[in-house]
């Protein structure tokens, strides 16, 4: 192993505009929660994948680790140096063209660093619809939601981003390039391993370019703002949404009034949809080829009548569209409240939120009476953001982290007893590490450890994320 060696290598490969080096790796070093923070040899910044390819080479045969970079806003610290193996953080970012659209394929084929905006304004453009949308979306890369299967609030109707990759090409962690870059609905000759990728957080290759699904553009498209009687009969609500609507509901939301009132505080510019206040709200959205305001009359009157809700607005402009939107972009607690966060991007079965949030309360408020959940999400794929801030203390504190692990032992009990999910759409990372064999058999684990080892023999590849044979096999025959 020679690190000094594979540097002066990959600078050579690269050029000047290729490197990042010194004081200037710092952004790069921390994830965007300032929670997990590593350091790395340098930052390679590569503008084709033939110069990825050239750095994965040279690092596999000086045997240097590579975390895969895109917009580093990952929230499990997956894109972050780890532990104390020399590595070097490999960034897309200059790899960031839109290679070609096809609004007869219903394709576009982009670089995996291009930014989830640009493929939103490109669709546009052609009268198409691209459906993986989350917060971030100005800043996230195509590459980075690959690489953790990323939801967001168009799952309902058009699922994960698994759901949208036609093909892909991948730099193997020996520096071969794979060539799968198919734009075929139906392939049925043999195994289709593209989903390999998908979802495995750059531990098993570097994915630099993919073909993604688009979607017929709606002619229409409306959202609504409604404040719930009780979180009980959410379900109902959402069901009836669904029977009103049909396909044509794209996304229903539950928002918690107390950050929906916080970050009407903290953001001048937010505007108050309804007057009424309540503990919980919910955003739906219609959209189709046809007019659905006739379908949010029905809806809205249906809903007062079974007492479902109180009070509702419909976005009859852009801007209160707009309004109501950038209000959920702005709900998550990690943006409005300060301390120690303990956090599950949990999924159950849909029919089991309700139930979940209740025995969750009830739980944080068996260890500690005056612990907050704080819970928001995308109630028609049962993805709820759940976090507990745990007051008093501070990291470090023996009694402090007894607490917090207390708590999250908890928790993560409970979303498995309903058959969830501690990593819904975020992926894993460092964040769940050590609590993933709890959610998986063995036989599922020791399937995971063969892939990893087969692709990734040197244990080169975003090591210390996501799965790691020496770490999670023995824990899971104890």
């Amino acid at each position: 192993m020679s690190v000094e060696r594979a540097m002066g290598r990959i600078r050579e490969a690269l050029g000047p505009r290729g490197i990042v080096e010194g004081d200037a790796l710092a952004p790069f070093v921390r994830d965007i929660r300032g929670t997990y923070a590593g350091s790395a040899a340098l930052l390679a910044r590569p503008a084709s994948t033939e110069e990825v390819s050239a750095v994965v080479r040279i690092c596999a045969e000086d045997g240097v680790a590579i975390v895969t970079q895109g917009g580093n806003t990952g929230l499990c610290g997956g894109a972050v140096p780890r532990g104390p193996q020399p590595c070097i953080i490999l960034s897309l970012a200059r790899m960031n063209r839109i290679l070609s659209v096809d609004p007869e394929r219903y394709t576009i084929t982009a670089e995996a660093g291009c930014i989830l905006q640009s493929i939103h304004d490109a669709a546009a453009s052609v009268d198409r619809a691209f459906a993986m949308d989350w917060g971030a979306r100005g800043s996230a890369t195509v590459g980075g939601g690959i690489s953790t299967n990323a939801g967001g609030i168009n799952v309902l109707r058009f699922g994960n981003t698994r759901d949208q990759v036609l093909g892909l090409e991948v730099v193997l962690p020996d520096g071969r390039v794979w060539d799968g870059l198919r734009a075929l609905r139906k392939d049925s000759s043999g195994y289709d391993l593209k989903h390999l990728f998908i979802g495995a957080e750059g531990t098993l290759g570097v994915v630099t370019k993919a073909i993604l699904k688009l979607h017929p553009r709606p002619a229409y498209e409306q959202s609504m703002w409604a404040a719930i009687t009780d979180l009980g009969r959410l379900m109902e609500l959402f069901v009836l949404a669904r029977s009103v609507a049909s396909e044509g509901l794209t996304a229903f939301e539950l928002v918690p009034g107390y950050t929906y009132e916080k970050a009407l505080a903290q953001y001048p510019i937010l505007q108050r949809p309804v007057d009424t206040r309540a503990e919980w709200y919910a955003i739906v959205r219609f959209s189709g080829q046809q007019p659905v305001a006739e379908k949010f009359e029905t809806f809205f009157e249906q809903a007062l009548e079974a007492g479902l809700v109180t009070d509702a607005t419909l976005a009859q402009t852009g801007a209160q569209e707009a309004n109501i939107w950038n209000l959920r972009d702005e709900i998550p607690p990690l943006k409005l409240l300060k301390g120690k966060m303990l956090k599950w991007d949990a999924s159950v079965p849909i029919d089991r939120i309700v139930p979940f949030l209740e025995e969750a309360q009830r739980r944080a408020h068996a260890i500690r009476p005056d612990l907050r959940v704080i819970a928001f999400g995308h109630v028609g794929d049962g993805n709820l953001h759940t976090s507990i801030f745990p007051e008093g203390g501070s990291p470090g504190d023996p009694e402090f982290d007894a607490l917090c692990k207390r708590i999250v032992s908890e928790i993560d009990e409970l979303i498995w007893s309903y058959g969830g999910s501690i990593c819904a759409e975020h992926g894993v990372g460092v964040e769940n590490f050590e609590r993933l064999p709890g959610q998986k058999p063995a036989v599922e684990l020791e399937m995971m450890a063969r892939l990893r080892t087969l692709f990734d023999p040197q244990g080169l590849f975003n090591p210390g994320k996501v799965f790691d044979p020496a770490t999670h096999l023995p824990r899971a025959a104890e």
